[in-house]
Protein backbone atom coordinates (compact mmCIF):
# COMPACT_ATOMS: atom_id res chain seq x y z
CA UNK A 1 0.00 0.00 0.00
CA UNK A 2 1.09 3.36 -0.67
CA UNK A 3 2.31 5.74 1.94
CA UNK A 4 1.49 9.53 2.11
CA UNK A 5 4.88 11.33 3.39
CA UNK A 6 5.52 14.66 5.00
CA UNK A 7 7.23 15.85 1.81
CA UNK A 8 4.68 14.75 -0.08
CA UNK A 9 2.31 16.74 1.87
CA UNK A 10 4.48 19.92 2.01
CA UNK A 11 4.80 19.71 -1.79
CA UNK A 12 1.09 19.46 -2.55
CA UNK A 13 0.41 22.22 0.20
CA UNK A 14 3.34 24.46 -1.85
CA UNK A 15 1.53 23.47 -4.95
CA UNK A 16 -2.03 24.19 -4.04
CA UNK A 17 -0.38 27.93 -2.86
CA UNK A 18 1.00 28.74 -5.83
CA UNK A 19 -2.28 28.30 -7.94
CA UNK A 20 -4.11 29.77 -5.32
CA UNK A 21 -1.56 33.15 -6.11
CA UNK A 22 -1.67 32.82 -9.49
CA UNK A 23 -5.20 32.50 -9.67
CA UNK A 24 -5.78 35.56 -7.50
CA UNK A 25 -3.53 37.37 -10.02
CA UNK A 26 -5.63 36.34 -12.92
CA UNK A 27 -8.85 37.53 -11.16
CA UNK A 28 -7.02 40.57 -10.52
CA UNK A 29 -5.56 41.33 -14.10
CA UNK A 30 -8.95 40.36 -15.72
CA UNK A 31 -11.24 43.09 -13.38
CA UNK A 32 -8.31 45.61 -13.69
CA UNK A 33 -9.03 49.16 -15.84
CA UNK A 34 -11.70 51.20 -16.70
CA UNK A 35 -15.03 51.76 -18.15
CA UNK A 36 -17.28 48.71 -17.64
CA UNK A 37 -14.69 46.76 -15.61
CA UNK A 38 -14.87 49.14 -12.66
CA UNK A 39 -18.37 47.79 -12.68
CA UNK A 40 -17.53 44.18 -13.02
CA UNK A 41 -14.77 44.91 -10.36
CA UNK A 42 -17.10 45.94 -8.01
CA UNK A 43 -19.52 43.15 -8.50
CA UNK A 44 -16.85 40.44 -8.19
CA UNK A 45 -15.30 41.74 -5.38
CA UNK A 46 -18.57 41.92 -3.54
CA UNK A 47 -19.38 37.95 -4.54
CA UNK A 48 -16.36 36.97 -3.30
CA UNK A 49 -16.41 38.71 0.15
CA UNK A 50 -20.41 37.46 0.99
CA UNK A 51 -18.63 33.97 -0.03
CA UNK A 52 -16.00 34.85 2.74
CA UNK A 53 -19.14 35.84 4.96
CA UNK A 54 -21.20 32.78 3.82
CA UNK A 55 -18.40 30.61 4.59
CA UNK A 56 -17.50 32.05 8.19
CA UNK A 57 -20.75 31.69 9.53
CA UNK A 58 -21.27 28.20 7.90
CA UNK A 59 -18.34 27.94 10.40
CA UNK A 60 -20.51 28.84 13.34
CA UNK A 61 -24.11 27.77 12.53
CA UNK A 62 -23.52 24.52 9.69
CA UNK A 63 -20.49 23.22 11.12
CA UNK A 64 -20.63 23.45 14.88
CA UNK A 65 -24.41 23.32 15.29
CA UNK A 66 -25.04 27.07 16.53
CA UNK A 67 -28.00 29.68 15.74
CA UNK A 68 -26.01 32.88 15.25
CA UNK A 69 -27.96 35.47 13.11
CA UNK A 70 -26.14 38.96 13.79
CA UNK A 71 -23.26 38.21 11.52
CA UNK A 72 -23.59 41.98 10.25
CA UNK A 73 -22.27 43.09 13.45
CA UNK A 74 -18.30 41.48 13.02
CA UNK A 75 -18.83 42.18 9.37
CA UNK A 76 -19.32 46.19 10.53
CA UNK A 77 -16.86 46.38 13.02
CA UNK A 78 -14.21 45.10 10.53
CA UNK A 79 -15.07 47.34 7.93
CA UNK A 80 -15.71 50.50 10.22
CA UNK A 81 -11.82 49.92 11.70
CA UNK A 82 -10.73 49.58 8.44
CA UNK A 83 -12.28 52.56 7.48
CA UNK A 84 -10.93 54.40 10.34
CA UNK A 85 -7.61 53.68 10.94
CA UNK A 86 -7.43 54.23 6.96
CA UNK A 87 -8.65 57.51 6.88
CA UNK A 88 -7.02 58.83 10.14
CA UNK A 89 -3.80 56.71 11.05
CA UNK A 90 -2.59 54.80 7.86
CA UNK A 91 -3.65 57.68 4.53
CA UNK A 92 0.32 58.23 3.81
CA UNK A 93 0.97 54.52 3.80
CA UNK A 94 -2.37 53.37 2.16
CA UNK A 95 -1.95 56.38 -0.72
CA UNK A 96 1.38 54.66 -1.71
CA UNK A 97 0.88 50.97 -0.92
CA UNK A 98 -2.06 49.59 -1.97
CA UNK A 99 -1.71 45.96 -1.85
CA UNK A 100 0.33 46.24 1.77
CA UNK A 101 -2.33 48.49 3.13
CA UNK A 102 -5.05 46.23 2.18
CA UNK A 103 -3.15 43.16 3.91
CA UNK A 104 -2.64 45.36 6.70
CA UNK A 105 -6.52 46.40 7.01
CA UNK A 106 -7.71 42.90 6.52
CA UNK A 107 -5.40 41.68 9.84
CA UNK A 108 -6.47 44.45 11.97
CA UNK A 109 -9.63 44.24 11.13
CA UNK A 110 -10.17 40.57 11.99
CA UNK A 111 -7.76 40.93 15.47
CA UNK A 112 -11.00 44.03 16.84
CA UNK A 113 -13.49 41.70 15.22
CA UNK A 114 -11.99 38.79 16.43
CA UNK A 115 -11.34 39.94 20.29
CA UNK A 116 -15.63 41.45 19.80
CA UNK A 117 -16.47 37.78 18.71
CA UNK A 118 -14.62 36.54 21.92
CA UNK A 119 -16.18 39.24 24.05
CA UNK A 120 -19.71 38.33 22.98
CA UNK A 121 -19.39 34.60 22.80
CA UNK A 122 -18.16 33.81 25.98
CA UNK A 123 -21.20 34.92 27.75
CA UNK A 124 -24.00 34.09 25.39
CA UNK A 125 -22.46 30.81 23.39
CA UNK A 126 -23.48 29.06 26.89
CA UNK A 127 -26.89 29.31 25.44
CA UNK A 128 -28.14 27.55 22.59
CA UNK A 129 -31.10 27.15 20.01
CA UNK A 130 -33.44 30.04 19.95
CA UNK A 131 -31.85 31.75 22.84
CA UNK A 132 -28.85 32.16 21.43
CA UNK A 133 -30.45 33.48 17.82
CA UNK A 134 -31.64 36.21 19.51
CA UNK A 135 -28.95 37.12 21.59
CA UNK A 136 -26.60 37.44 18.46
CA UNK A 137 -29.54 39.56 16.92
CA UNK A 138 -29.93 41.94 19.50
CA UNK A 139 -26.21 42.23 19.42
CA UNK A 140 -26.14 42.86 15.56
CA UNK A 141 -28.86 45.81 16.30
CA UNK A 142 -26.54 46.89 19.38
CA UNK A 143 -23.46 47.75 17.44
CA UNK A 144 -25.31 49.25 14.29
CA UNK A 145 -27.27 51.73 16.97
CA UNK A 146 -23.78 52.63 18.44
CA UNK A 147 -22.07 53.48 15.18
CA UNK A 148 -24.89 55.57 14.14
CA UNK A 149 -24.57 57.60 17.35
CA UNK A 150 -21.01 58.19 17.30
CA UNK A 151 -19.50 61.38 15.23
CA UNK A 152 -16.05 60.26 14.93
CA UNK A 153 -17.86 57.23 13.04
CA UNK A 154 -20.24 59.59 10.65
CA UNK A 155 -23.38 58.90 13.06
CA UNK A 156 -26.11 57.47 10.55
CA UNK A 157 -24.56 58.93 7.16
CA UNK A 158 -21.36 57.41 7.22
CA UNK A 159 -17.36 57.48 6.69
CA UNK A 160 -15.56 57.86 3.69
CA UNK A 161 -12.55 56.13 2.80
CA UNK A 162 -9.77 55.59 0.12
CA UNK A 163 -10.82 52.61 -2.65
CA UNK A 164 -8.54 51.01 -4.44
CA UNK A 165 -8.25 48.89 -7.49
CA UNK A 166 -6.24 46.10 -6.04
CA UNK A 167 -9.27 44.75 -3.52
CA UNK A 168 -9.57 41.85 -6.31
CA UNK A 169 -6.89 39.84 -5.41
CA UNK A 170 -7.01 40.53 -1.99
CA UNK A 171 -10.54 39.20 -1.98
CA UNK A 172 -10.07 36.10 -3.73
CA UNK A 173 -7.37 35.47 -1.42
CA UNK A 174 -9.34 35.95 1.64
CA UNK A 175 -11.96 33.74 0.00
CA UNK A 176 -9.48 30.81 -0.50
CA UNK A 177 -8.47 31.25 2.71
CA UNK A 178 -11.61 31.12 4.56
CA UNK A 179 -12.64 27.82 2.42
CA UNK A 180 -9.32 26.14 3.08
CA UNK A 181 -9.67 26.92 7.22
CA UNK A 182 -13.19 25.73 7.03
CA UNK A 183 -11.88 22.50 4.79
CA UNK A 184 -8.95 21.91 6.95
CA UNK A 185 -10.71 21.74 10.19
CA UNK A 186 -13.11 19.05 8.92
CA UNK A 187 -10.69 16.73 7.37
CA UNK A 188 -8.48 17.05 10.08
CA UNK A 189 -8.89 15.21 13.72
CA UNK A 190 -9.81 18.98 15.43
CA UNK A 191 -12.87 19.20 13.59
CA UNK A 192 -14.46 15.97 15.29
CA UNK A 193 -15.00 18.12 18.12
CA UNK A 194 -16.82 20.95 16.39
CA UNK A 195 -18.95 17.91 14.79
CA UNK A 196 -20.08 16.48 17.68
CA UNK A 197 -20.95 19.39 19.33
CA UNK A 198 -23.69 20.07 15.87
CA UNK A 199 -24.48 16.49 16.78
CA UNK A 200 -25.47 16.18 20.37
CA UNK A 201 -24.09 18.43 22.43
CA UNK A 202 -24.83 15.92 25.54
CA UNK A 203 -22.67 13.13 24.66
CA UNK A 204 -19.69 15.31 23.19
CA UNK A 205 -19.52 16.59 26.74
CA UNK A 206 -19.44 13.39 28.55
CA UNK A 207 -16.87 12.32 26.08
CA UNK A 208 -14.70 14.85 27.58
CA UNK A 209 -15.19 17.94 25.02
CA UNK A 210 -14.99 21.08 26.14
CA UNK A 211 -18.11 22.81 24.70
CA UNK A 212 -17.55 26.36 25.66
CA UNK A 213 -13.79 26.10 24.13
CA UNK A 214 -14.93 24.81 21.03
CA UNK A 215 -18.17 27.28 20.39
CA UNK A 216 -16.28 30.32 21.18
CA UNK A 217 -13.11 29.16 18.89
CA UNK A 218 -15.86 28.37 15.84
CA UNK A 219 -17.05 32.31 17.04
CA UNK A 220 -14.15 34.20 17.09
CA UNK A 221 -12.75 32.15 13.70
CA UNK A 222 -15.75 33.08 11.97
CA UNK A 223 -16.31 36.29 13.40
CA UNK A 224 -12.64 37.49 12.50
CA UNK A 225 -12.92 36.73 8.77
CA UNK A 226 -16.49 39.05 9.02
CA UNK A 227 -13.96 41.60 10.21
CA UNK A 228 -11.46 40.61 7.33
CA UNK A 229 -14.12 40.69 4.67
CA UNK A 230 -15.58 43.83 6.38
CA UNK A 231 -12.04 45.67 5.78
CA UNK A 232 -12.77 45.17 2.13
CA UNK A 233 -15.79 46.00 1.77
CA UNK A 234 -15.01 49.58 3.21
CA UNK A 235 -11.84 50.13 0.10
CA UNK A 236 -13.65 47.79 -2.38
CA UNK A 237 -16.76 50.97 -2.11
CA UNK A 238 -14.63 53.93 -0.77
CA UNK A 239 -17.54 54.16 2.15
CA UNK A 240 -19.49 52.55 4.75
CA UNK A 241 -22.58 53.50 6.31
CA UNK A 242 -24.85 51.82 8.84
CA UNK A 243 -27.49 50.63 6.46
CA UNK A 244 -25.10 48.32 4.38
CA UNK A 245 -24.81 46.35 7.80
CA UNK A 246 -28.54 46.19 8.78
CA UNK A 247 -30.52 43.33 9.92
CA UNK A 248 -31.75 42.27 6.35
CA UNK A 249 -27.68 41.77 5.72
CA UNK A 250 -27.53 39.03 8.29
CA UNK A 251 -30.44 37.48 7.12
CA UNK A 252 -29.40 37.58 3.47
CA UNK A 253 -25.94 35.49 4.65
CA UNK A 254 -27.80 33.07 7.11
CA UNK A 255 -30.05 32.44 4.26
CA UNK A 256 -27.19 31.84 2.05
CA UNK A 257 -26.07 29.33 4.76
CA UNK A 258 -29.19 27.61 4.67
CA UNK A 259 -29.82 27.19 1.15
CA UNK A 260 -26.79 25.86 0.13
CA UNK A 261 -26.94 23.89 2.55
CA UNK A 262 -25.62 23.72 6.53
CA UNK A 263 -22.30 22.43 6.97
CA UNK A 264 -21.71 21.76 3.43
CA UNK A 265 -18.41 24.78 2.67
CA UNK A 266 -19.16 23.91 -1.31
CA UNK A 267 -22.62 24.37 -0.59
CA UNK A 268 -22.71 27.58 0.70
CA UNK A 269 -20.16 28.74 -1.65
CA UNK A 270 -22.39 28.07 -4.70
CA UNK A 271 -25.01 29.57 -2.72
CA UNK A 272 -24.03 33.43 -1.99
CA UNK A 273 -22.71 33.06 -5.31
CA UNK A 274 -26.52 32.57 -6.77
CA UNK A 275 -28.03 35.08 -4.39
CA UNK A 276 -25.90 37.44 -4.95
CA UNK A 277 -26.22 37.49 -8.54
CA UNK A 278 -30.13 37.25 -9.23
CA UNK A 279 -30.74 40.13 -7.63
CA UNK A 280 -28.41 42.20 -8.92
CA UNK A 281 -28.38 40.84 -12.55
CA UNK A 282 -31.92 41.40 -12.33
CA UNK A 283 -31.35 45.67 -11.82
CA UNK A 284 -30.82 45.67 -16.01
CA UNK A 285 -34.41 44.35 -16.32
CA UNK A 286 -36.44 46.30 -18.64
CA UNK A 287 -40.14 46.97 -17.99
CA UNK A 288 -42.36 44.21 -18.28
CA UNK A 289 -46.27 43.21 -19.43
CA UNK A 290 -48.13 42.77 -16.23
CA UNK A 291 -48.91 39.07 -17.60
CA UNK A 292 -45.13 37.81 -17.88
CA UNK A 293 -44.40 38.05 -14.13
CA UNK A 294 -48.12 36.15 -13.30
CA UNK A 295 -47.54 33.97 -16.12
CA UNK A 296 -44.10 32.54 -14.69
CA UNK A 297 -45.46 32.48 -11.30
CA UNK A 298 -48.16 30.12 -12.53
CA UNK A 299 -45.10 27.72 -14.43
CA UNK A 300 -43.13 27.61 -11.30
CA UNK A 301 -46.54 26.33 -9.47
CA UNK A 302 -46.78 23.62 -11.70
CA UNK A 303 -43.58 22.71 -12.09
CA UNK A 304 -42.67 22.76 -8.23
CA UNK A 305 -45.95 21.09 -7.69
CA UNK A 306 -45.00 18.01 -9.88
CA UNK A 307 -41.29 17.99 -8.18
CA UNK A 308 -43.11 17.95 -5.24
CA UNK A 309 -45.41 15.50 -5.87
CA UNK A 310 -42.65 13.22 -7.70
CA UNK A 311 -40.57 13.49 -4.39
CA UNK A 312 -43.31 12.45 -1.94
CA UNK A 313 -44.85 9.47 -3.90
CA UNK A 314 -42.75 7.75 -6.62
CA UNK A 315 -39.84 5.72 -4.93
CA UNK A 316 -38.61 3.60 -7.79
CA UNK A 317 -35.33 3.56 -10.11
CA UNK A 318 -33.23 6.98 -9.20
CA UNK A 319 -32.61 7.60 -13.08
CA UNK A 320 -35.97 7.24 -13.59
CA UNK A 321 -36.99 9.74 -11.03
CA UNK A 322 -34.12 11.91 -12.01
CA UNK A 323 -35.77 12.03 -15.91
CA UNK A 324 -39.33 12.67 -14.16
CA UNK A 325 -37.75 15.53 -12.14
CA UNK A 326 -36.13 17.15 -15.56
CA UNK A 327 -39.52 16.49 -17.13
CA UNK A 328 -41.47 18.46 -14.52
CA UNK A 329 -38.81 21.36 -14.75
CA UNK A 330 -39.00 21.71 -18.82
CA UNK A 331 -42.90 21.68 -18.63
CA UNK A 332 -42.76 23.90 -16.02
CA UNK A 333 -40.78 26.62 -18.60
CA UNK A 334 -43.76 25.44 -21.01
CA UNK A 335 -46.36 26.13 -19.05
CA UNK A 336 -44.59 29.38 -17.87
CA UNK A 337 -43.98 30.29 -21.18
CA UNK A 338 -47.52 29.54 -22.96
CA UNK A 339 -49.21 31.28 -19.82
CA UNK A 340 -47.30 34.53 -20.31
CA UNK A 341 -48.23 34.78 -23.79
CA UNK A 342 -51.70 34.34 -23.30
CA UNK A 343 -52.37 36.21 -20.56
CA UNK A 344 -50.30 39.16 -22.14
CA UNK A 345 -53.14 39.18 -24.98
CA UNK A 346 -55.81 40.21 -22.24
CA UNK A 347 -56.22 43.90 -22.08
CA UNK A 348 -55.79 44.38 -18.20
CA UNK A 349 -52.95 42.53 -18.36
CA UNK A 350 -50.75 44.94 -20.79
CA UNK A 351 -49.94 46.86 -17.74
CA UNK A 352 -46.15 47.87 -18.17
CA UNK A 353 -44.47 47.41 -14.97
CA UNK A 354 -40.89 48.03 -13.71
CA UNK A 355 -38.83 44.76 -13.75
CA UNK A 356 -36.78 45.73 -11.27
CA UNK A 357 -39.55 45.57 -8.94
CA UNK A 358 -39.04 41.21 -8.94
CA UNK A 359 -35.25 41.49 -7.68
CA UNK A 360 -36.65 40.51 -3.86
CA UNK A 361 -39.81 38.49 -4.90
CA UNK A 362 -37.88 36.28 -6.89
CA UNK A 363 -35.33 35.80 -4.39
CA UNK A 364 -38.25 34.57 -2.15
CA UNK A 365 -39.58 32.35 -4.58
CA UNK A 366 -35.88 30.48 -4.76
CA UNK A 367 -36.24 30.34 -0.93
CA UNK A 368 -39.35 28.91 -1.06
CA UNK A 369 -38.79 26.23 -3.80
CA UNK A 370 -35.86 25.29 -2.45
CA UNK A 371 -36.81 24.74 0.93
CA UNK A 372 -39.65 23.03 -0.10
CA UNK A 373 -37.83 20.63 -2.62
CA UNK A 374 -35.22 20.15 -0.65
CA UNK A 375 -35.42 21.68 2.93
CA UNK A 376 -31.25 20.68 4.48
CA UNK A 377 -30.50 22.71 1.70
CA UNK A 378 -29.04 22.23 -1.84
CA UNK A 379 -25.71 20.21 -0.44
CA UNK A 380 -26.62 19.03 2.89
CA UNK A 381 -23.59 18.04 4.92
CA UNK A 382 -22.53 16.87 1.89
CA UNK A 383 -19.57 18.55 -0.18
CA UNK A 384 -19.24 18.46 -4.10
CA UNK A 385 -18.07 15.29 -5.50
CA UNK A 386 -18.81 13.05 -8.82
CA UNK A 387 -19.45 10.07 -6.40
CA UNK A 388 -21.91 12.42 -4.17
CA UNK A 389 -23.62 13.26 -7.96
CA UNK A 390 -24.08 9.50 -8.40
CA UNK A 391 -25.80 8.87 -5.60
CA UNK A 392 -28.04 11.82 -5.71
CA UNK A 393 -29.33 10.76 -9.16
CA UNK A 394 -29.95 7.33 -7.46
CA UNK A 395 -27.06 5.25 -8.77
CA UNK A 396 -26.44 2.41 -6.74
CA UNK A 397 -22.82 0.80 -5.74
CA UNK A 398 -21.76 4.00 -4.86
CA UNK A 399 -18.78 3.58 -2.18
CA UNK A 400 -19.86 5.47 1.37
CA UNK A 401 -16.06 6.48 1.34
CA UNK A 402 -16.37 8.41 -1.84
CA UNK A 403 -19.60 9.77 -1.13
CA UNK A 404 -18.20 11.10 2.54
CA UNK A 405 -15.71 12.67 0.30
Amino acid sequence: MKTFSVGDWTKSRLISVVVALIFCFLCQLAFGGDGLKIYLRLLFSLVGIYVTLAVSLNLINGITGQFSIGHAAFYQIGAYTAALLGSTYFSNMANHSSLLWLFMAMIFSAIVAGVAGFIVGLPSLRLRGDYLAVVTLGIGEIVNIIVKNQKSLGEAYGLSTAKYESTVFAVVLLAIICIAVSRNLLKTSHGLAFLAVREDEIASSAMGVNLTKVKVTAFVLGSAFAGAAGALYAHTKGFVGPADFSMDTSFLILTMVVLGGTGSITGTTCAAIVLFIIPEKMRDMHDLMLGVPIGVAIGIMVGVGMLKKIQDTFHGDGKVRFGMNIGSMVLGIIVAYGASKLLCTIHGLQTMVNGQLFRMPVLAITLVVVMLLRPQGIFGHNEFSWSWVQKLIGKKNVPEAEVAA
